[in-house]
């Protein structure tokens, strides 16, 4: 997904000058959030067909063994095509 350039913060006719800056912030982080799920959930699977235990994975990520068992019951999502 290519980054959406920022727009420039707008005075705020409420007086809150800082609200632009930090609702782009927060789209960023949830932005992040997003594609380090996807990393992460393609990591699991990885390292589950390369024959890592469940339990393996849980103790190495710290996450625990229901919610890799959770992730890798959703199939990874395809990569998507490059620009160009």
């Amino acid at each position: 997904m290519p980054a959406t350039p920022a727009r420039p913060p707008r005075p705020s006719p409420g007086g809150t000058p800082g609200l632009e800056a930090a609702a782009a912030a927060v789209t960023a982080a949830q932005r992040a959030l997003t594609r380090a799920r996807k990393e992460l959930s393609a990591a699991i699977h990885e390292a589950r067909q390369s024959g890592e235990s469940v339990r393996g994975i849980a103790a190495r990520t710290g996450l625990d063994v229901m919610t890799v068992r959770n992730i890798l019951a959703i199939p990874p999502a395809p990569p998507r095509p490059g620009p160009g």
